[in-house]
């Protein structure tokens, strides 16, 4: 009941700030998503936030003080409705941003056999100094306005679908409360009364959305994952497997130069304009193709075996089991990308 009244004084107050939109806040289980009170037509505005109505600074860390500051503040602050219904660092609220991984404790985050890619980038995100719930509803809530990010009422409280194409634009509009530049946020879908809607936050990964926003998705098609490359005597550097089961050029490029013999490279040399890793961005003659190959192919499917194995260690926690399981999956596709050109490869 707290919660409902808290939601009650925030939507009274959007309305306050010209804040204009066709949804509505509603609940489950896994907490608050935002529904539509009507039919809604591609094209149409989903949304439109006046700039005034938003907390507005010019980079996510200056982002962060500003929000503590204005927590700070209490209900002096003009923001205080909206500051009230942001997730909670409350293990008994349903949207507490205890669900993202800088708060898991180090038991849980042993489980994780991704060769240290989630490590890596919580190390990579880390403020110190900074208010870490402030931080981390700036990162799992703020949006980009062209040169400035912004806590943005609303948009924030939309779900994520990767498939829904969203445009987000600066505009002047003029709203009951006079003209001025307002964010207006528009849909190339339609949806029904009643029907969650949903937007975009952009092409993630799935070690993105668990980073920012505490969730992974299933077969998501802007997936991609990184693997740590070490070979004998050489420097170690990562790869990049796309949804498609590609790997990034450079690494490929990478991979050949090492195994490249002298012949090979004076092969490419003398063929190619330029030098350097760029040569490569083709396929070896085939006696050291078929190592290259072999070798991503082992080096694949070792990491798959190390993510499969540890999804079925995990017990009952869905998030983990499924990151694992689709950086699995991700790895198989690779190599069957691999198979299907080379079928009788050996690794």
């Amino acid at each position: 009941m707290v919660a409902v009244g808290k939601n009650s004084v925030f939507l009274g107050w959007a309305a306050s700030q010209g804040i204009e939109t066709p949804l509505d806040l509603s609940y489950r289980i896994d907490g608050r998503y935002m529904a539509c009170r009507e039919s809604i037509s591609a094209g149409e505005d989903l949304l439109r936030v006046p700039i005034g109505a938003c907390i507005i600074a010019d980079t996510l860390e200056s982002l962060a003080e500003r929000l503590a500051y204005e927590r700070k503040k209490e209900g002096a602050s003009r923001f205080a409705p909206y500051l009230d219904v942001l997730p909670t660092l409350d293990k008994d609220d349903p949207c507490s941003l205890l669900s993202l991984p800088r708060f898991w404790d180090a038991k849980r985050l042993e489980k994780i056999t991704d060769g240290g890619q989630l490590e890596a980038r919580m190390m990579n995100d880390e403020r110190k100094g900074i208010d870490p719930w402030a931080l981390a509803c700036v990162d799992s809530r703020a949006n980009f306005l062209g040169e400035r990010y912004s806590m943005t009422p609303i948009l924030d409280m939309i779900n994520h679908n990767g498939l829904v194409p969203t445009r987000a634009k600066v505009k002047e509009y003029k709203g009951f409360s006079g003209p001025g530049d307002v964010l207006c946020l528009t849909l190339g879908r339609s949806y029904s009364q009643g029907e969650e809607a949903f937007i975009s936050y952009g092409n993630l990964s799935n070690l993105d959305t668990l980073v920012d926003y505490g969730f992974v998705t299933k077969n998501n098609p802007c997936n991609s994952e990184s693997i740590n490359i070490r070979l004998m005597r050489k420097a170690p550097f990562t790869a990049t497997v796309y949804a498609d089961g590609s790997i990034d050029s450079g690494a490929m490029a990478t991979i050949r130069w090492y195994f490249a013999d002298k012949e090979d490279l004076e092969i490419f040399s003398s063929l190619e304009k330029g030098s350097g890793l760029g040569i490569l961005a083709k396929p070896l003659p085939e006696r050291n193709e078929l190592d290259v190959q072999s070798f991503i192919a082992s080096t694949l499917d070792e990491a798959a075996y190390d993510a499969n194995a540890g999804a079925s260690e995990v017990g009952n926690d869905e998030i983990l089991r499924l990151y694992l399981t689709e950086r699995s999956k991700l790895f198989k596709s690779g190599i069957q990308r691999i198979k299907a050109k080379y079928p009788d490869l050996e690794y």
